[in-house]
């Protein structure tokens, strides 16, 4: 009977392993810019579900409360979403972690009176407008406010990044 001889190599060479890491480190610096847009979009759009769940939740609580319910809106980075009174957010406060938000309000909140009704002084769209933080190239979105019953769009922001206009507020079709 013949014996058939076998070589016990096993593994990988080292310039093996160097034409993998080399690959992998070219596909890895084709993927990173996408991948980067891809999550500053997905915190854009998770930061403006949240904040349009938050005007709604305050609105939605005046009507129940029967009182006026006011939704503080601080301007910055990393803004905390809060009440006065805090029962008009049953779920608590908010933050927008790693994101930065502007508005067009005169004063950094937004009252709904027991009616569910924005103040008759709100007489024209306010817009708030968020983009990631410290990302300047990053796109924008936007939640836009309607006189009178407070009715809430929401969009892309296409305006300047230090400016909160409505007209700038695009919708998607």
């Amino acid at each position: 009977m013949r014996s058939l001889t076998v070589h016990s190599q096993q593994g990988f060479s080292q310039i093996e392993i160097i034409i993998v890491l080399v690959v992998m480190g070219i596909l890895g610096t084709i993927a990173a810019p996408s991948f980067l847009n891809w999550v500053n979009t997905r915190k854009l759009d998770v930061g403006l579900a949240e904040l349009k769940g938050t005007l709604i939740e305050g609105q939605n609580q005046a009507i129940r409360l029967s009182k006026t319910c006011t939704i503080n809106l601080p301007t910055g980075s990393n803004s905390v979403l809060s009440s006065t009174p805090a029962d008009c957010l049953r779920n608590g406060d908010r933050t927008l972690e790693g994101l930065q938000l502007r508005h067009s309000f005169a004063t950094p909140s937004l009252s709904f009176n027991f009616k569910g009704r924005v103040p008759p002084s709100l007489s024209s769209e306010q817009t708030v407008v968020l983009s990631v933080a410290n990302e300047i190239s990053s796109p924008s979105k936007c939640l836009v406010i309607a006189p009178g019953i407070g009715l809430i769009r929401v969009g892309t922001y296409t305006g300047s990044p230090t400016t909160a206009l409505a007209s700038n507020c695009k919708t998607s079709t």
